[in-house]
């Protein structure tokens, strides 16, 4: 009798202990998704004066979570004296399971983001990020030609996917197409040069606008003629470029046939200035004040009103609204919307505006 006692008391403190063990594990959980996952900067090297390589490691040396090669991070920086911001960049190397994660950031003269990591991300450092994320991704059964289209640091989602392809190539061939002013903009140009040299299945072609000093096969910008002589009638391509590059290649591929299913984007954009204006814009019936911001989002953040937001670069979608009333794109949106439906990260106001009514 006294020893069942004992084994009933046993179980139920070890139910206890686990009670216990499992609500502080859904407080730890609820913590990490409100801050991020805990990194530390193990590597902060400027490939030129504009762009910072990163690389990134858990804080506690735990196994990072997976992710699909053209996904991004979302950092969350804490710049002292200015609110909390968020950016997402791409994650710019790939493997099936990472315990490190790599970023190329290009420093952009407002960029509230990009400044403070200039300053902040050195070897040591702490960071805090949201897990991997998006839409804009290589499956295996995309091919049997993958044409890999960058503009300067767009470059970074389409590296990840040659590092899948060279896991899996499943009998794929791909060309990569990389555009920039000088070879010096070039993020990771000497590995593709080096790829290209060991992997006849890998094409590498440079497009250098402005750098008469390179060789002449590299010179010059995208057009139909390069464009043509790289593309077969089941290319599948894959585009990472500037708003201005994106729609320039998108009109020269609607020229050449190629079946919209077939082509997939992503446009990268610098931090957004100021805008212009004042305009009184209704939030589900309150009103609220556009004085300038650089979005409709950061109007709306700035007084309180937490309006989901991932990527603020028209990417994920999380701040679509319905919107009555004029805006102005400043960001070419690559999610779809339906009418009347706006991302506010990507506009700001005309007018007077009424969001979030049915």
């Amino acid at each position: 009798m006294l020893i069942t006692l004992l084994g009933l008391a046993t179980a139920a403190l070890l139910t206890v202990i686990g009670l216990i063990f499992h609500g502080l594990w859904l407080i730890a959980l609820a913590r990490r998704q409100r801050r991020g996952l805990p990194l530390v900067v193990t590597h902060a090297r400027w490939l030129n004066p504009n762009l910072l390589r990163l690389h990134l490691r858990h804080r506690y040396f735990l196994p990072l979570p997976r992710f699909a090669a053209g996904q991004y991070l979302t950092l969350l920086g804490t710049p002292a004296g200015a609110r909390p911001v968020r950016r997402c960049y791409s994650l710019a190397a790939w493997t099936a399971w990472p315990w490190r994660y790599e970023l190329c950031i290009k420093r952009e003269e407002h960029g509230r983001m990009s400044n403070w990591l200039s300053s902040h991300a050195c070897a040591g450092a702490p960071l805090y990020a949201l897990p991997p994320r998006g839409h804009f991704i290589l499956r295996d059964q995309h091919g049997p030609h993958l044409l890999l289209l960058a503009g300067g640091v767009g470059v970074t989602p389409l590296r990840s996917m040659l590092h899948a392809w060279q896991q899996r190539p499943n009998g794929r061939r791909v060309t990569l197409l990389y555009a920039g002013r000088t070879l010096n903009d070039l993020a990771y140009h000497d590995e593709f040069v080096a790829l290209a040299n060991q992997r006849p299945d890998f094409d590498y072609q440079p497009l250098l606008s402005q750098d008469p000093t390179t060789v002449a096969i590299w010179q010059g910008r995208l057009d139909g003629t390069r464009l043509h002589a790289c593309l077969t009638p089941h290319s599948e391509v894959f585009i990472c470029a500037s708003a201005q590059l994106l729609q320039h290649a998108l009109a020269l591929l609607a020229q050449q046939g190629v079946p919209a299913e077939r082509v997939h984007y992503e446009a990268f954009t610098t931090e957004l200035a100021a805008g212009s204006g004042e305009h009184v814009v209704h939030w589900q019936g309150q009103p609220f004040h556009y004085q300038g911001q650089p979005s409709l989002l950061a109007a709306l953040r700035e007084q309180g009103v937490d309006l989901a937001a991932d990527c603020w670069g028209g990417h994920c979608g999380s701040c679509r609204v319905r919107c009555q009333g004029e805006v102005e794109w400043r960001i070419q949106p690559s999610a779809p919307l339906a009418e009347a439906e706006i991302l506010a990260c990507c506009c700001i106001p005309r007018g007077a505006l009424r969001l979030g009514d049915s």
